[in-house]
């Protein structure tokens, strides 16, 4: 036992320890930046298997040079690693094109090393069969030059992904692990970015782990002895104040995440607040707090709160508690308001469902904080509906549900309207009571078991409610930012951090030697120079400017004389303005609101004396729903989300519209009122559809920005899915729960309405999922249906547009007019379009950034290589993969004429069209489709279940008469016919009843007479039981009193004296029996009547006051007792003689020597048509073996009494429709319940 009570303190010892030994071994750690021989030995093999793999393919290849050359199609399926196979010097099939291979290694002499190429690690393996080489290369480890969402350093297909390593080419430090070969020749060597993984990563965890288990462990031990003691209360503080103290160590600590870099506890996901610096700190926020809520469900029940909120009198009392009720219901909504506000605002991830669809692990992590958070909450809302529902008076329904609907259709509408969100939360209290109240869900669930749900998902209903409003109110607030965002930029007239920077950078180009060289020569070719500077100098920040590249060299004029340099100052410098930099100008457009443009003239030393000139003119890019530069180009620090794809916008100067652009009619759908009215320049005005935001400018200038209102169909399908995602995870875990406890079988026990609502439930919702799933799943089939013709007619439009200039495509030497013909194409059809010439390599490319960044090599897709060149095909669709984006290709071939002689023409090229934004476009398709779809589902389950619940009530009101009959019917009284006036099953039923009832009316007088003969045998056996106790005696007495006399003995007066006195007791004793027996065999016949209860009860407590000798018995009675609403119909001396009779025995009961305390109060039932009278005592309780012995006739636990009060105190309550009952606990108490039925109304 002693070791027993010092268990939890050893578990908070080891809890320390644990924690002590998790930070000195990350301390540790921290020195060491080896990896262990088991890495080192499981990279090795790694390698070693990646090698084999390699070599085998490439033997594979050479071995099918010996008999003929490999074709795109066999060396693809052939190969899992980039291959290249040359012949001589020249690349004739290649199995990868986002690769770029190194020609110079097709020369060297080697078996097998690694190599450093621009984007990356790889290890490269070479095999030669006469005129042919074979290169493979497996990818070690990439990188990318730009880094966003798309593309990620270390990702790809790389062999050491996701392994925090360093590859180091020479074996400089002997310490760090070598790599080999399979023949064992020496590779590269390894060193670890991080600490070693055991010793700071495993262990620290595993330490901390247990520690947390220890902890936890030792207050739950602590507690769980408090419970055990009945301390309740204590053991709940001792769970919830170690885990609030558990919670602030983690905090302060920064742990898990200072100790161990998880991902799931990296702020740079997540980071709402202090109290949730992480998404793995939100959910353990959400475990804490269901724990939280379940300790407050547990003390809600075991200090029967309903109850004592029942039990209270005053109506004022009665009253203020149902206020504190939906206050802090409100409280509570807004509590989860901001929660859901934090949690949209401070994170990455995208919930909005009709925003994006896409899904990770963080965003499954991030619902189930939200689900789990919204259970917790809705324990809240389910103790306080129960407060509630116990505070109001079951009287009063009509006029609260008319009071609670008054101040919820003045205060929802209100918010709505103002856009005031707490406003509309208190709306959305009021109209959660005002459903309660109205259809009385929280009494009904004690009955019928599947009402639970229905309560449950009204409670869902309001969580979903709440998340969704807060989602619409962050979209609005993001809408509005990135609104006053765009307006600000086309308000500013110049840019000057873009200036500074283009200083700064054509400084650069001046002083580079390579640009100096080539400007110098008149007959290098300047395509390099115009590149460099595109997508070098002119990158990053300067992506949303379109960029002009105009080179002259020290003559003063353009490579091929076509334009001279003085002639295109004077036309470029006319309108423009010298900014704060050297050599920039600002050129202004015929407005103030058209697209900024910058002229840079930059003078490139070419030796001593003479200088050439570099022309840039940068051109701010319009906003544009789609743009055709890709996303994926554009680095992350410099990216901005656009606003969807009908932005519109315009420009005022003085009221008068001067710019546009956008589809937006602002000429004859936005009117000068408008622009008046200050709401558009705050939160903006939503008109016909649309919203528009106003920017105030200098000069009396100023910006509309205009795009489709946030609409109620968004704020629908946000909580379509918020619900649905509620309902489904919680339907799991009841069905979980309800298996693991043995009790799948009782949901089919039930009562016939709960049988109807889940069949009607489930014969609808089950084919409408169905059908919803299969409409999902052909829509979704026809969208791709409909982008794939969308993609092969701008392929047939690119291709076509193309071949109508077939002299320029075959001119190969004139590589500047097939980059304007390619501009030219792409432009036209809004396209991004790749030329390769006949042997599959980049001769031109509209995006060449992409090429240079690493995604791409300048090499055609081998599968389109395939279908194209060896199998003739007219075009080809291909799936790849930038990153983690996936688009469409379309690759086209460019033939030089048409088909002659059955022929086709020789393919002059090919031209490859990347479809960057199809995975965004499906994306949108199915964004709406989802929505649709969830709307209807979401709608048609929530109309649903209310109409089951009014079809059960409707279609069982019948069988709730029939019942309410069937416990009328008696073999006393005269039973009522049923009036049912139907041809359905119910109808035969009734008239069944009534056939019945009509033969037990005649079957009831011969059983009367019957059970009266029986009864009068056994009275009379009774009566004469009882009688003769009494004449033994008094016969022994008169027998000795004539002896006596016979004897003439001395004493006979005095006998006659003791004798006629013992006579006289045993009459008294009979006279008693017989006054009993005569009271309940002639019970008067029952009159029933209206009568008010009050003073009855006043009456019988007055009555027996006295009797309480040195205790009191109190009587306690409703605030509006005297208001007349406590009538029952029932005979009121039949009543008095009960209430007498229990009054009677709850004072007999009390023990000697102990103080009686009887009260006797009076209240409503729950279902509100009833009353509930008890009568409570402090005796000695009854013993469980006579408990169901107590309303037997002539059956006594006291010395004296016939054993007739209780039985007629129980056919007094049962005639007047009522029952009795009793709940007793030996040496506490008993307590007596009388429920009888409150008297229908007046008419």
């Amino acid at each position: 036992m002693k070791s027993n009570r010092f268990f939890p303190l050893f578990l908070l010892l080891a809890a320390v320890l644990c924690f002590a030994g998790a930070y000195v071994s990350n301390q540790y750690a921290q020195r060491s930046g080896s990896l262990f021989r088991a890495d080192a030995l499981r990279l090795q093999n790694l390698l070693t298997e990646a090698e084999l793999t390699a070599r085998y393919e490439a033997e594979t290849v050479v071995s099918s040079l010996r008999q003929y050359k490999p074709t795109f199609g066999e060396l693809v399926s052939s190969t899992t690693y980039p291959c290249f196979v040359y012949e001589g010097e020249e690349l004739v099939s290649w199995s990868d094109h986002t690769l770029e291979p190194d020609q110079a290694l097709v020369d060297e002499q080697f078996r097998e090393k690694m190599v450093e190429m621009r984007f990356g690690h790889y290890l490269v393996l070479r095999q030669v069969l006469g005129p042919y080489t074979v290169i493979t290369y497996v990818p070690l480890e990439q990188h990318y030059g730009i880094s966003n969402r798309y593309l990620r350093n270390g990702a790809g297909q790389a062999l050491f992904r996701g392994m925090n390593i360093r590859l180091v080419p020479t074996s400089a430090s002997p310490r760090l692990p070598r790599l080999y070969t399979d023949a064992g020749d020496y590779l590269f060597s390894v060193e670890s970015l991080q600490p070693n993984p055991i010793t700071g990563k495993y262990l620290p965890c595993f330490l901390l782990l247990l520690g947390l288990g220890c902890y936890l462990l030792c207050w739950w031990q602590m507690a769980r002895r408090r419970f055990q003691a009945g301390k309740a209360l204590s053991g709940a503080i001792v769970v919830i104040l170690a885990l609030v103290v558990l919670r602030a160590a983690l905090l302060f600590a920064g742990l898990p995440f200072s100790l161990i870099e998880l991902p799931l506890f990296d702020p740079r996901v997540y980071a709402a607040s202090w109290l949730s610096p992480s998404l793995g700190d939100l959910l353990i926020n959400a475990l804490l707090l269901l724990v939280g809520a379940y300790y407050a469900l547990l003390l809600f029940r075991r200090y029967r709160i309903v109850r004592r909120v029942r039990q209270v009198r005053s109506q004022l009392m009665r009253l203020l508690l149902g206020v504190v009720a939906v206050l802090g219901y409100f409280g509570l909504m807004v509590l989860l308001y901001q929660f859901f506000s934090n949690s949209f605002n401070n994170s990455q991830l995208v919930l909005d469902i009709t925003q994006s669809i896409q899904v990770s692990g963080f965003k499954v992590l991030l619902c189930l904080a939200l689900v789990l958070h919204g259970g917790a909450y809705m324990v809240g809302f389910f103790l306080l509906s129960q407060l509630f529902t116990a505070s109001v008076r079951p009287t009063s329904k009509l006029s609260d549900v008319v009071l609670l609907s008054f101040f919820m259709l003045l205060f929802l509408p209100t918010g709505l309207i103002l856009n005031q969100p707490y406003l509309t939360l208190l709306g959305l209290a009021l109209l959660f009571f005002a459903v309660l109240r109205l259809t009385g869900l929280k009494q009904l669930v004690n009955v019928v078991p599947y009402q639970i749900y229905l309560f449950i998902f009204l409670m869902l209903a309001v969580i979903s409610a709440v998340g969704a409003l807060a989602l619409y109110e962050f979209a609005d607030q993001q809408l509005i930012l990135s609104k006053q965002k765009v307006a600000g930029n086309l308000l500013i007239d110049n840019d000057l951090q873009g200036e500074y920077l283009l200083a700064e950078r054509t400084r650069h180009m001046a002083a580079d030697p390579r640009i100096q060289k080539v400007l110098a020569n008149p007959f290098a070719n300047q395509e390099v120079v115009r590149q460099k500077i595109d997508k070098y100098y002119l990158r990053d920040y300067f992506d949303k400017y379109e960029v002009a590249v105009t080179l002259f060299g020290p003559s003063g004029t353009t490579a091929d004389s076509s334009i001279f340099l003085p002639a295109l100052r004077r036309r470029l410098l006319a309108n423009a303005t010298l900014t704060d930099q050297k050599g920039i100008y600002l050129i202004r457009g015929s407005n103030s609101f058209s697209t900024r443009r910058y002229v840079a003239l930059v003078p490139v030393p070419a030796d001593s004396s003479r200088e050439s000139t570099i022309v840039l003119e940068l051109s701010l890019k319009k906003l544009t729903a789609y743009s055709v530069v890709p996303e994926l180009l554009i680095d992350q620090k410099f990216f901005q989300p656009g606003l969807g794809p009908e932005l519109s916008y315009a420009g005022y100067e003085n009221n008068q519209l001067v710019y546009s652009e956008g589809d937006f009619d602002y000429v004859n759908q936005l009117t000068n009122s408008v622009l008046n009215d200050s709401r558009l320049y705050s939160s903006g005005l939503a008109i016909n559809g649309f919203h528009h935001l106003g920017v105030k400018g200098p000069q009396q200038r100023l910006v509309i920005v205009t795009t489709p209102t946030y609409s109620f169909g968004n704020w629908l399908a946000n909580f379509s899915f918020l619900f649905l995602l509620h309902t489904f995870f919680w339907l799991v875990c009841i069905g979980i729960y309800t298996l693991a406890q043995g009790h799948s079988l009782e949901v089919f026990r039930t009562n016939f309405s709960t049988k109807i609502q889940l069949f009607l439930n489930f014969g609808i919702l089950v084919p409408l999922l169905i059908v919803s799933v299969a409409t999902a799943s052909q829509v979704t089939s026809s969208y791709k249906r409909d982008l794939l013709r969308a993609y092969e007619r701008r392929g047939k439009a690119v291709q076509e547009s193309l071949l109508r200039n077939r002299a320029i495509l075959t001119d190969s030497a004139n590589h500047s007019a097939i980059i304007d013909l390619a501009e030219n194409v792409a432009s036209i059809t809004d396209t991004d379009l790749n030329l390769y010439d006949a042997h599959g390599m980049l001769q031109v490319s509209s995006q060449p950034l992409i090429f240079e960044a690493g995604l791409l090599s300048p090499l055609m897709n081998p599968q389109a290589m395939a279908s194209l060149a060896e199998h003739g095909q007219p075009r080809k669709l291909l799936t790849e993969h930038a990153g983690t984006l996936s688009f469409n290709a379309l690759y086209l071939p460019l033939r030089a004429g048409t088909v002659r002689a059955g022929k086709p023409a020789p393919v002059i090229g090919y031209v490859g069209i990347p479809f960057f934004d199809s995975e965004k476009d499906l994306d949108g398709k199915l964004i709406e489709l989802i929505s649709t779809s969830l709307n209807i589902f979401t709608v048609m389950f929530i109309l649903f279940l209310i109409l089951t619940f009014v079809a059960s009530r409707i279609l069982t009101a019948p069988l709730k008469l029939i019942t309410a009959k069937l416990k009328q019917t008696t073999l006393t009284d005269r039973n009522e016919l049923l009036e049912y006036n139907s041809a359905d099953e119910i109808g035969l039923l009734v008239r069944e009843y009534n056939g019945m009832l009509m033969k037990l009316e005649a079957s009831k007088l011969e059983l009367a007479a019957q059970e009266k003969e029986a009864a009068w045998r056994e009275m009379a056996r009774q009566v004469a039981h009882e009688i003769k106790n009494p004449l033994t005696p008094m016969k022994l007495s008169l027998q000795y009193l004539q002896k006596a006399i016979a004897e003439h003995r001395p004493n006979v007066q005095e006998l006659i004296g003791k004798i006629s006195q013992t006579l006289i007791t045993q009459i008294d004793v009979l006279s008693d029996i017989a006054t009993s027996f005569s009271t309940f065999t002639n019970l008067p016949a029952m009159r029933p009547e209206r009568l008010d209860i009050i003073p009855i009860l006043r009456r019988c407590v007055s009555l027996h006051q006295s009797n309480a000798i040195g205790g009191h018995l109190y009587l306690l009675l409703p605030d509006d007792a005297d208001s007349g609403n406590y009538e029952v119909f029932a005979d009121e001396n039949l009543l008095v003689r009960t209430f007498n009779n229990l009054l009677i025995n709850a004072l007999q009961a009390v023990p000697p020597g102990q103080h009686p305390d009887v009260g006797l109060w009076l209240e409503y039932q729950p279902d509100g048509q009833h009353l509930l009278i008890c009568v409570q005592d402090n005796g000695a309780g009854i013993p469980l073996e006579v408990q169901d012995k107590i309303f037997k006739p002539n059956f006594t636990t006291k010395e004296q009494g016939s054993g007739i009060g209780l039985a007629v105190a129980r056919r007094g309550i049962e005639s007047a429709g009522g029952r009795i009952w009793f709940e007793t606990e030996e040496e506490v108490g008993t307590t007596f319940f009388v429920e009888l039925p409150l008297a229908p109304e007046k008419k």
